[in-house]
């Protein structure tokens, strides 16, 4: 995948600058992205995000897909602005909430967002489960797998120790896995998870 093969119509291009624009102005009040990255976030994060949307399984009735920890909206905020309309971003500070629903109403997106853990999510709900810069992948895992429905799939980004979280993570579960390299970042990869079990007594 390259940058030139993701479609961006110009509705959405207008509300992804929209959404950019008042991430600099919370980000004032609010720590929402890293100080080395608000002067790029085009590449750094919408970008990173939407390179995702081609990633994800097709929507089916009654089934979601849960953005864990979705902070200042990465990768949820994006997909939904690309048109996805089953996801529900879960964030536990309530600041991050009142900005999330901004975003939402300003730039007319239709998106759930909820003020939650995702330890609380209703279990086997999830048609897919997406975090970025969350936690450690084996601890990702262990918050997904009650949430996950049977075949339901996980699309982790991740960056340059990727391998060293699959290395940790496949200590204490068996994974049906395969990656594909971010056009953002030589280093990185986006892992998707078909299929996870915990190994026996782990």
């Amino acid at each position: 995948m390259r940058e030139d093969e993701i479609y961006f119509s110009e509705s959405i291009l207008s509300s992804l600058d929209i959404y950019i624009e008042l991430i600099k102005k919370w980000q004032k009040n609010i720590n929402l992205v890293s100080k080395n990255s608000i002067n790029d976030l085009w590449n750094r994060h919408v970008l990173d995000s939407a390179q995702l949307y081609s990633l994800l399984p097709a929507p089916k009735k009654g089934l979601y897909i849960y953005d864990l920890g979705s902070g200042a909206g990465f990768p949820g905020m994006v997909l939904a602005i690309m048109g996805r309309k089953d996801i529900i971003l879960c964030e536990s500070n309530k600041r991050k909430c009142e900005f999330l629903k901004e975003v939402s109403r300003i730039t007319n997106t239709n998106i759930s967002i909820v003020n939650i853990r995702a330890q609380k999510l209703d279990g086997r709900s999830a048609l897919a489960i997406t975090s970025r810069a969350l936690a450690s992948l084996d601890a990702l895992l262990e918050i997904s797998m009650p949430i996950l429905r049977e075949k339901g799939v996980c699309v982790f980004p991740k960056g340059r120790t990727w391998k060293e979280e699959l290395t940790v993570a496949e200590k204490k579960f068996i994974i049906n896995y395969n990656t594909v390299q971010s056009i953002t970042s030589s280093d990185s990869k986006i892992i998707i998870i078909t299929k996870v079990r915990k190994k026996y007594g782990k």
